[in-house]
């Protein structure tokens, strides 16, 4: 009766696997064409959005309405079992810790991609300009930058990219779905200066996702990393209010600095200086590589019950199915081209503004 028993119930296991592995995914055109329509969205709405009713409220309103309703209501209008595509699934304490501190620990490795991106945009264009992410600077202000950057963000885009775009492309493999996701969503922030990192940390969110089998990691990774940056920023501003009231000008205004004025200051360094600095950030860097490594393999040996194989399966893929990612893109690379003439200077901001209006984005 025992073993009677325990074939009936590997039995059952078995065949809800197989339900699992057989139920209705996003095809290629579809997730193609989600894609593009938060992108035109975006571009077209939430600039207006956010101008409007300002950066906290429009921005959330963005989120919600533009980047997590659509997807949302195409899973529920085509019938999919939203639960099993959007990976709803629950996990346990270990990897919500393991990921705070894995996203903890690579930001340096993303910021080094970052820094890299950059160096080669400075290259390209003489100049870098990094948009500071606008943080309250009392303790509701603060709130409610963690809302909507953290928790707005985390959970729109999450179930947009890795919720459903990612589910979308797993017939290319779970690396290649991974990495094409991480790309998309990269573009979308509209940055090229940040592109390098902004698609590691998307790839990084993906594999997570995978291995864990479960959407709230992503949410949770997603939250942290954004959570951190405000958090960051928040005391940089205290600090540097702190230094002014201190009479420390200098050094407040260092504090305050962007990105391309540091990079400007390095190179203002003499060579012995210069090296000083490499090294300093060179250690620290690779001591939060090891330890971020590590955490990622205890990770990876904590979700080895939770990870579902992905299956390659091109069967009936064809170059056309992609060609509804192209709307989208086409109008990443519009800004994109848009933001680099400014930036070299090739056209002035006048001009820029009154070419944007006239096709409707400004």
């Amino acid at each position: 009766m025992e073993e009677f028993s325990m074939e009936q119930n590997n039995l059952e296991v078995q065949e809800e696997e197989s339900q699992i592995e057989n139920v209705k995914m996003p095809g290629i055109i579809q997730v193609g064409t989600l894609y593009s329509i938060a992108v035109i969205l975006m571009v077209f709405v939430s600039t207006r959005l956010q101008t409007t009713l300002g950066f906290n409220l429009g921005g959330a309103l963005s989120e919600i309405l533009l980047i997590m309703l659509p997807p949302l209501v195409f899973l529920i209008l085509f019938r999919f079992d939203v639960k099993r595509v959007l990976r709803m699934n629950k996990t346990g304490f270990m990897n919500f810790f393991l990921v705070f501190w894995i996203m903890f620990f690579s930001i340096p490795v993303v910021g080094l991609f970052n820094i890299l991106n950059m160096l080669l945009v400075k290259l390209l264009f003489g100049t870098v300009e990094i948009a500071q992410i606008p943080v309250g600077s009392d303790a509701l202000g603060f709130l409610a930058s963690v809302l909507v950057i953290g928790v707005s963000a985390g959970i729109c885009e999450e179930l947009l990219f890795r919720g459903v775009i990612q589910r979308g492309l797993e017939r290319l493999g779970a690396v290649k779905s991974i990495l094409i996701t991480a790309f998309l969503f990269g573009l979308i922030h509209f940055d090229f200066q940040k592109l390098f990192g902004t698609f590691l940390l998307g790839a990084l969110i993906g594999f997570l996702v995978y291995r864990s089998n479960s959407i709230f990691v992503g949410i949770f990774a997603h939250f942290t990393n954004n959570s951190i940056a405000v958090v960051a920023l928040f005391l940089s501003m205290k600090m540097s209010e702190y230094m002014k009231k201190m009479g420390m000008t200098n050094m407040s205004e260092m504090n305050t600095s962007g990105v391309g004025d540091a990079l400007s200051e390095l190179q203002k360094l003499s060579g012995i200086q210069l090296a000083i600095v490499i090294v300093f950030y060179l250690m620290v860097f690779i001591i939060t590589a090891v330890i971020f490594g590590v955490l990622l393999y205890a990770f990876i040996k904590n979700t080895s019950k939770d990870v579902k194989e992905i299956k390659e399966d091109k069967s009936g893929i064809r170059a056309v199915d992609f060609a509804s990612f192209i709307p989208g893109i086409l109008m990443v690379i519009l800004i994109y081209v848009c933001n680099g003439l400014l930036l070299g200077g090739t056209i002035d901001a006048e001009a820029m503004r009154s070419f944007l209006k006239a096709i409707g984005i400004g």
